[in-house]
């Protein structure tokens, strides 16, 4: 299993705080992931036709842990960014190293404060 990218994301604090989550739900992380999930989180997970809503550190992390149960052999973060309470993250996970099943991701994430110490919001978007 292999994680590239988290590294070219360390101009600003919380942008490596994004990364890191990315990071952690690659690896399904769960305690991580659990850490920087508010209590009164939500998750939304928009398909091409209807959109799944979780409310709550557990079901958002359950969630959360259920995109990562493929269990993915090789990830790369593109980007990390930040502005205010606002955050996004792209990049790919891939099942096989031989870059087959090529699965791109796009997530936006909303901190509940400026100091970035936790997620209120989670969009994750999926083809």
């Amino acid at each position: 299993m292999t994680f590239t990218g988290t590294d070219a994301c360390g101009n600003s604090p919380k942008n490596v705080f994004v990364a890191t989550l990315e990071e952690n739900l690659f690896t399904g992380d769960e305690d991580a992931l659990a850490e920087v999930i508010a209590d009164d989180c939500v998750l939304q997970i928009v398909h091409s036709s209807e959109v799944e809503t979780y409310t709550g550190r557990e079901a958002v992390v359950e969630a959360l842990l259920k995109l990562s149960a493929h269990s993915p052999e090789v990830g790369h973060l593109e980007a990390a960014i930040t502005h205010g309470k606002a955050a996004a993250a792209w990049g790919y996970w891939q099942s096989e190293a031989d870059g087959d099943d090529l699965r791109h991701f796009s997530h936006t994430m909303w901190f509940t404060t400026h100091k970035a110490q936790d997620f209120g919001q989670i969009r994750v978007f999926q083809a």
